[in-house]
């Protein structure tokens, strides 16, 4: 069974970022599979999780606006 959770706040630098990332790598540790999806337009979580976001070649904008 999939759940999805959402972590949302209109403020900035109120930690969703740090909380989103440590949810799912304590997710993954329990050994549930994870999918965090960044849908910021600053990419904090992607820049967090060590990836370029210049390096992707299709983000969530593509696949939404795109197809």
């Amino acid at each position: 069974m999939s759940r999805a959770i959402a972590l949302f706040n209109q403020g900035c630098g109120v930690g969703k970022t740090t909380i989103t990332q440590n949810l799912g790598y304590h997710l993954s540790t329990r050994g549930h599979k994870v999918l965090l999806i960044d849908l910021d337009p600053q990419a904090s979580l992607t820049i967090f999780m060590g990836v370029d976001p210049e390096s992707l070649d299709k983000t969530v904008y593509d696949a939404h606006f795109l197809s």
